[in-house]
């Protein structure tokens, strides 16, 4: 009788315990959220105090640091209104969705310049503008035709999708905590469609999976539209026309007792999107391509010995610098393939891609850029400049490594890594094996927002490809043209060749060199729920063990008996190796390479013939 009475008041202490902890819960997030604007500040205020604080977060859309320059599409945009009003522009960041509404009620920003949807909580916080533009989820995936993975040499042959309801029995990869999954349970509900979503830890990024769809790791995910164009501006192989979902507008916010500054906006979004520049600014971040398209056939060949027409100009310079000329050329080549005249989407110029205010810097100015011999003394200026930087770190070859991804980036992105390589516990000052893929993982949110990071999000795939091509056409000129007394400089630096380091990644996040189950396998990287069904059960093979002991099995089957085929299998497959092994360049050396510019027939290198847009 005991037992039993002592039975229900556990059950009734632990039931008031779980309302009572939900309460306290609720209580302080009221608590730390200010739904009312604590300060009196409208337009008339925020021109005599000349700045207007915008409140953004760091991302691919709205605001980001690249190569020194302050970009993105809403960033801009706020550029445009503040310069309407006569007063400068000031940028408030916000590490959080929930952060961002404080900021602004508390008098810290005067607009939330991140694309809001409506809903109930927003409406009770702020006041939202007209809608400045649309946006649609669709869905990400490959365009027909037959595509190899380059990370295992895999061949897929892939079909487009024309419709959401062909989703059915495909697998669909979506950040967890995100719009797309519940977008997606609708799609399930409504339509009947039969579909197996995995989700992804929260602390991968959207574009990381749009990534993987696009290197034929996965092969499906859907994105806000505007996110996934900027991605396919990257990634040419992805198609993002079929649509998920009606479109649906986006709003700013500004405090509820800013009616003024409301009514200015207001006025201003009507007005600037008839304008130009707008549909300019658009196409610049949502449908230009972001690598240079016409360079020069580099397949061909000119005189033995020589890379470009450019050769004299950067052999002296690089001289000047004390740096191996066919290093420079090889930047000049990942830069612009030897087109004098290449812009980028981003306003970078000429042979050596100079950003405007990195070329006024090391005194190259107007169309200067444009001309070679300018251009690459600008440049390879700035990679002295770089060197400086990075002068405490005594290993030639990852110095090198070091100056060749501030280029790419900037320097304090890659300082950033740096920061992050050494609080996680890796060398800071070696690049190969450690700060490499932390510049990996600035593209996470997770990472971004840490608080050792000054510059936050940063597309990290460019300089850690961007490093490892350089390097590697650096040696594929090495092996084809010599050094001569002329051309050789002062210094004994020679880059040696490393071969690609391993990595073991972090608990519960990815590694980025393996394939995208491997990257977070440490803390199981999706949950599936087939027809969003929970009881519908992930179960090891195997008796329970480890399924990732046996990286090359399927790791997991259904407890029902409709199977779904999964590519997992394919996704831990081993990656080619970047360079050559030691003993291939041993086996070059014994060979033996002529000196000076002795005829080589086989060597054929850039002829320099336009490419045909």
């Amino acid at each position: 009788m005991n037992t039993a009475r002592n039975w229900i008041l556990l059950t009734v202490f632990t039931v008031l315990a779980f309302f009572a902890v939900r309460w306290l819960a609720a209580y302080q997030e009221r608590k730390n959220t200010i739904t009312e604007p604590t300060v009196t500040i409208d337009i008339n205020e925020i021109k005599a105090r000349g700045t207007l604080r915008v409140i953004m977060e760091y991302n691919s859309i709205s605001y980001f640091i690249y190569k020194g320059q302050r970009l993105g599409f809403e960033f801009e945009l706020m550029q445009n209104f503040a310069k309407a009003i006569g007063v400068k522009l000031e940028i408030v960041l916000a590490t959080s969705s929930d952060d961002q509404f404080n900021l602004l009620n508390e008098g810290k920003g005067d607009i939330i310049a991140n694309g809001l949807f409506v809903n109930n909580k927003i409406k009770q916080q702020v006041a939202l503008t007209i809608p400045y533009r649309n946006v649609e989820q669709v869905i990400v995936q490959r365009k027909s035709g037959t595509s190899v993975n380059p990370n295992d040499s895999i061949q897929k042959n892939d079909t487009l999708l024309q419709s959401v309801n062909e989703l059915s029995n495909k697998i669909v990869y979506v950040p967890d905590n995100s719009s797309y999954y519940n977008r997606l349970k609708e799609l399930s509900d409504s339509n009947g469609i039969n579909m197996d979503v995995r989700i992804l830890p929260d602390d991968r990024g959207i574009d990381d999976i749009i990534e993987a769809v696009a290197n034929g790791e996965i092969d499906y995910t859907i994105a806000n539209k505007d996110i996934a164009l900027v991605n396919k501006s990257y990634f040419e192989n992805l198609d993002v026309n079929t649509s998920a979902g009606k479109p649906q507008p986006l709003h700013w916010a500004v405090r509820n007792n800013s009616p003024d500054l409301l009514e200015s906006i207001n006025y201003w979004i009507t007005n600037f999107e008839k304008e130009k520049l707008y549909s300019a600014l658009y196409f610049k971040y949502f449908s230009e391509d972001k690598n240079i398209q016409f360079g020069y056939d580099d397949n061909a060949g000119l005189q033995q010995g020589m890379i470009s027409h450019f050769d004299e100009i950067i052999q002296r310079n690089a001289k000047r610098i004390n740096w191996d000329w066919r290093l420079v050329a090889a930047v000049i080549y990942q830069e612009s393939k030897f087109n004098p005249n290449a812009r980028s989407w981003c306003g970078a110029q000429g042979l050596m891609q100079l950003m405007p205010g990195t070329a006024r810097q090391v005194g190259v100015y107007g169309n200067q850029a444009y001309n070679p011999a300018s251009n690459i003394q600008g440049g390879t200026n700035y990679l002295k400049q770089l060197e400086k930087t990075w002068a405490n770190i005594s290993d030639y070859t990852q110095r090198v490594k070091f100056i060749l991804a501030s280029y790419n980036a900037g320097p304090g992105h890659v300082m950033d890594a740096a920061r992050l390589a050494e609080k996680n516990g890796y060398p800071k000052d070696k690049w190969d094996g450690s700060v490499e893929y932390f510049i990996l993982y600035k593209s996470n949110p997770r990472f971004y927002n840490d608080p050792v990071v000054k510059y936050g999000y940063c597309r990290g795939q460019e300089p850690f490809n961007y490093v490892r091509n350089i390097v590697k056409k650096y040696f594929d000129y090495q092996s084809k043209v010599n050094l001569t007394s002329a051309t050789q400089t002062a210094g004994a630096f020679r880059l040696e060749q490393v071969e690609t380091v391993a990595f073991d990644g972090l608990e519960g996040v990815y590694n980025p060199t393996q394939g995208l189950i491997a990257r977070s396998a440490r803390r199981e990287l999706f949950l599936s729920h087939k027809l969003f069904n929970e009881e519908t059960e992930l179960i090891p093979k195997n008796g329970g063990r480890n399924p990732f002991d046996k990286p090359k099995k399927e790791l997991f089957v259904r407890t029902e008996p409709t199977q779904i085929q999964d590519s997992t299998k394919q996704l831990f497959q081993r990656k080619q190796q970047l360079f050559q092994t030691q003993q291939q360049n041993q086996q070059q050396l014994q060979q033996g390479t002529p000196s000076g510019l002795a005829p080589n027939r086989e060597s054929k290198i850039n002829k320099l013939i336009p490419r045909k847009k």
